[in-house]
């Protein structure tokens, strides 16, 4: 298996940022929340209010739509073009697996797109507004796929972010990702940071 980070890794940009302000121009109702999403945001800047409970937060919303799939259906058609061109020519539909701190339900139907099977993603439920479980980022990113690929090898992890060493760890080759660039790197040397 080979796996990928999804924001700023195969996709140009962060999906749940960019699906929030899809919502919030798209329904500009949901502007009359501007003074609620400050309030926060900047909880979370001040790390009163932790990663999940910001996500649930600020997607309080999803649950009013009973459409929420075709909604993300259509935030997609406009999107999907904004997968970095390095990756296509590599994906291999079986192997690949993305690990990513975005919310499912916003990835899940590109990803389908792509014909990517394996993914492992923050489990929103769409109906409740929660978090199922812990916000899939860092360390829990090796506990999921652990988790759910017990008997899995990773030949490589491609990332955006140091934060995902612990992913790079595991696997064979690690390799950092700053746009359309991509460069292998010794995991070693980043250990201490």
């Amino acid at each position: 298996m080979v796996g990928y980070d999804f924001d700023k890794t195969i996709y140009k940009g962060d999906s749940s940022t960019d699906f929030f302000f899809y919502m919030i121009f798209s329904r500009p109702y949901l502007l009359l929340f501007v003074p609620y999403f400050l309030i926060v945001f900047a909880l979370y800047g001040m790390k009163i209010v932790k990663k999940k409970r910001f996500k649930e937060c600020m997607f309080f919303f999803v649950p009013l739509y009973s459409n929420i799939d075709k909604i993300v259906d259509k935030f997609w058609a406009r999107n999907a073009n904004k997968i970095m061109k390095w990756y296509p020519p590599q994906k291999k539909d079986d192997e690949d697996i993305i690990v990513s701190a975005s919310l499912g339900f916003i990835i899940k139907p590109v990803l389908e797109m792509l014909n990517i099977k394996n993914y492992i993603a923050t489990n929103y439920n769409v109906k409740t507004g929660k978090i199922y479980g812990k916000n899939c980022y860092g360390e829990v990113k090796v506990e999921e796929f652990k988790r759910v690929y017990p008997k899995a090898k990773l030949e490589a992890f491609y990332s955006d972010s140091i934060s995902d060493l612990p992913m790079m760890k595991l696997a064979d080759k690690a390799y950092l990702v700053d746009g359309e660039n991509v460069k292998e790197i010794d995991t070693k040397d980043y250990e201490e940071q």
